[in-house]
């Protein structure tokens, strides 16, 4: 007689618990916060320059007056080094503002659901740019990650009618230059995070970023806002809760979970941002378009799954629409 012994199975630590939630968390924040700023472009009539302007400045002063006030020797060692300083400005001029411009701009022409999902193309741009780059053949995962990210691509702009777009074509531009921002947003980095911490570069990319982007001259644009409580709050959700506090939890949580746990996690922002725009905003999403950004979602989670050593995407952490 053979007496059965039950496994217990593996218990999940409060402090992974923690982590988990400060993912989902901030991948919620992010893609609600990509809502909200729906509603600031389409009936508040700010301009995406104006919050690419103020999320920037905010955020990057915050952050570096923070590594600052706590005497964080990378900052300073950061802002002294003027070496770095070329590196710095190129990755806060086509990285974080390029990044946050573009995204911006495709909400603002179309909606925050086909604006999220078309960035997010990003990680499998990655694997494409590092194929040709180590001029190594992707793997059968990433493989199949670029199919199914091609073609969610073009189920999702297209409606299944091949013959014309679904989405405006402004929003769709914008929506893969977004992508792209992205890819170079996380790799270009790499140097400076091996010497610096995530906080201090994006601190002070913010920072530079704010700078640049009030060349755009948006900072200024308010003569035809719509002020009012609303607005003001919608504002501050989108700086403070899906900016700071969404960055600074999402780099919290890689003390208990790894790279590739996170990044699978945070696949609940375009989650996120297509429920709150059916519900909220009631946008307007076919069943073949919702179906390619699910083919979407399953590229970023086959390129999410694969083991911390052996993911193709390396720099700063995903994503920072975000940031």
């Amino acid at each position: 007689m053979n007496d059965h012994v039950p496994v217990p199975s593996p218990k999940v630590s409060p402090s992974r618990r923690l982590g988990i939630a400060m993912v989902l968390f901030s991948a919620s924040s992010w893609g609600l916060s990509g809502t909200a700023s729906q509603v600031l472009f389409q009936h508040q009539h700010l301009t995406a320059a104006w919050l690419v302007s103020v999320r920037m400045l905010f955020s990057g002063m915050v952050l570096v007056g923070w590594g600052m006030l706590r005497r964080n020797p990378a900052s300073r060692a950061l802002a002294a080094n003027w070496r770095r300083w070329p590196q710095l400005l190129i990755f806060a001029a086509f990285g974080l503002f390029g990044v946050q411009y573009s995204y911006f701009k495709a909400i603002a022409e179309g909606n925050a659901a086909t604006g999220t999902l078309l960035q997010y193309l990003g990680p499998p741009m990655m694997v494409a740019y590092l194929a040709v780059k180590n001029r190594q053949a992707p793997d059968t995962r990433e493989r199949w990650a670029i199919v199914f990210a091609i073609l969610g691509t073009l189920l999702l702009v297209s409606g299944g009618h091949f013959g014309r777009l679904e989405v405006p074509l402004d929003a769709v531009v914008w929506g893969l230059l977004s992508a792209l921002c992205l890819a170079f947003y996380t790799l270009y980095p790499g140097s400076l995070l091996q010497t610096f911490d995530a906080v201090s570069v994006v601190g002070w990319g913010m920072l530079l970023g704010g700078l640049v982007s009030l060349s755009t001259g948006g900072l200024f644009q308010v003569h035809k806002v719509a002020w009012s409580f609303s607005t003001v709050a919608l504002v501050a959700f989108v700086v403070l809760l899906g900016t700071l506090a969404a960055f600074l939890l999402y780099l919290a949580s890689l003390r208990v979970l790894s790279p590739s746990e996170a990044g699978l996690l945070a696949t609940a922002e375009p989650v996120a941002a297509v429920t709150a725009s059916l519900l909220f905003l009631h946008v307007h999403l076919d069943l073949i378009a919702i179906l390619g950004g699910l083919a979407i979602i399953v590229a970023v989670i086959q390129l999410s799954r694969k083991k911390a050593q052996e993911a193709p995407i390396t720099g700063l952490p995903y994503p920072p629409d975000t940031l």
